[in-house]
């Protein structure tokens, strides 16, 4: 039987986030500030054993992912997981958010998930992000080499966002809400504990979007 604390960070701060531009497939790079929080971050955890460490195949993860690893003693086995990448966003990649709001159907992606078609952007939808995340997870789970201990995943602001309220009993429908579940914060942390056989268990959200680690 497995027992394994998954600790799922957002990636570091990018130029994009701070100039308000849709990033999902697209990448671009971390800001000072965002280097800095992906390296505070490592040093919070430095005390916490990994038996590995996933992000997502995606520029900006990988960097925060090394960049926490960086301040380590130890050596963690670092991977990449394709299931972890970040929404994709089609027509909308890059464009200022200012923008896009102009669009109905923008509106729709922002507050009637159930309702969004992204045909209209030619992107990716909700459910297929959150298919893919909660797969990933599983062979995460599945591939670990110790029934219990620590894994380190760094992913992306709206797919964790919507895995995270799922798993912690919410519905997918409802994860853009504001005041159902929050918007994840660069390099914040939450921590998924599961329990079972590898192929078949449960997921229990301990904690989520901590950023007591960090500057104010």
């Amino acid at each position: 039987m497995k027992n394994l604390n998954l600790y799922l960070i957002r990636h570091g701060q990018t130029e994009w986030n701070i100039a308000d531009r849709m990033q999902g497939s697209k990448n671009s790079p971390l800001t000072a500030q965002g280097v800095l929080g992906a390296k505070i971050t490592g040093q919070y955890l430095q005390d916490t054993p990994f038996i590995a460490a996933y992000s997502s195949p995606q520029q900006r993860a990988v960097e925060t992912r090394d960049y926490i690893l960086s301040v380590r003693n130890d050596i963690v086995p670092a991977k990449t997981s394709d299931g972890l990448r970040e929404m994709d966003f089609g027509l909308w990649e890059g464009k200022p958010i200012t923008e896009l709001r102009q669009l109905p159907e923008f509106s729709d992606y922002m507050h009637k998930p159930a309702e969004f078609d992204s045909a209209t952007n030619k992107g990716e939808n909700y459910l297929a992000v959150l298919n893919r995340m909660k797969s990933s997870l599983d062979e995460i789970v599945s591939k670990a080499v110790q029934d219990t201990g620590n894994i380190l995943i760094v992913s992306h602001g709206t797919a964790l966002r919507l895995l995270l309220c799922v798993l912690n009993g919410g519905h997918w429908h409802d994860h853009r809400d504001d005041s159902y579940f929050p918007r994840i914060l660069n390099t914040s942390i939450s921590r998924v504990n599961y329990q079972g056989d590898g192929k078949t268990g449960n997921y229990r959200v301990d904690y989520f979007n901590n950023i007591d680690h960090l500057p104010k």
